[in-house]
């Protein structure tokens, strides 16, 4: 009797912990990510209104291709773990380094881009910021629900 009474006070414990961390969590929102994402980086790179509406265009359409090459990449690399032959791998790699000569191709026409429309050290100040930015979320996200996030924006590093 007292066995099945500790079972079931140990079983209500376990659902009562889940929805309790089921509710703590919110959901990604991209729109707001991204809202806070320019506004640390402009901030934190030293852009005006103007400079802003020139070069964050030109920076989230980069971000938003080199994502699409980041999503070829993992497909490859699954593909290529699922590979019966030494040669089918050696193809897989060989576009695998392809993306990343393209990726690099990618970089640097939108770094060339981006000094037209500001300063190459602001151009330069944007990346670090972005760095710094989705270094610190991850750092707040891997500090979740363990009494040690972070309340304030993350700090830019120079």
């Amino acid at each position: 009797m007292k066995r099945k009474v500790f079972l079931t006070v140990v079983a209500l414990a376990f659902v009562l912990s889940a929805f309790a961390q089921g509710g703590k969590g919110r959901r990604f929102n991209p729109e707001e990510f991204k809202a806070k994402m320019e506004a640390f980086v402009s901030e934190h790179a030293g852009l005006t209104a103007a400079e802003s509406e020139k070069l964050l265009p030109l920076f989230e359409e980069m971000k938003e291709k080199q994502r699409k090459l980041k999503g070829q990449e993992h497909k490859l690399r699954k593909e290529c773990c699922a590979a019966e032959t030494e040669k089918e791998c050696q193809e897989i790699l060989t576009k695998i380094v392809k993306l990343h000569v393209k990726a690099a191709e990618l970089e640097e026409t939108y770094y060339n881009k981006m000094c037209k429309a500001v300063s190459a050290r602001k151009a330069y100040r944007v990346m670090q910021a972005d760095d710094a930015f989705h270094r610190e979320m991850l750092q707040n996200f891997g500090n979740r629900g363990n009494g040690r996030e972070q309340k304030h924006a993350p700090k830019a590093r120079h």
